[in-house]
């Protein structure tokens, strides 16, 4: 009875440290994903800008060939 007690809490000791190690990866992973949106949405605002600038210059262009 003392054996299969010493070997339950063996693997109960296993299966914490498993799980620990599986929850610090999941907080590692939702920071990636965190970053990588922040950067994805610079970079959209960046284009949106870019996109912005250019229809603004080509319009001034188009106003400019009509008058």
């Amino acid at each position: 009875m003392e054996e299969i007690r010493a070997q339950l809490t063996e693997q109960m000791k296993c299966l914490d440290q498993q799980c620990e190690l599986r929850v610090q990866l999941l907080q590692d992973l939702q920071d990636f994903f965190r970053k990588k949106a922040e950067i994805e949405m610079d970079y959209s605002r960046n284009l949106e800008k870019l996109a912005e600038r250019f229809l603004a210059k080509t319009r001034s262009t188009k106003d400019q060939q009509f008058k």
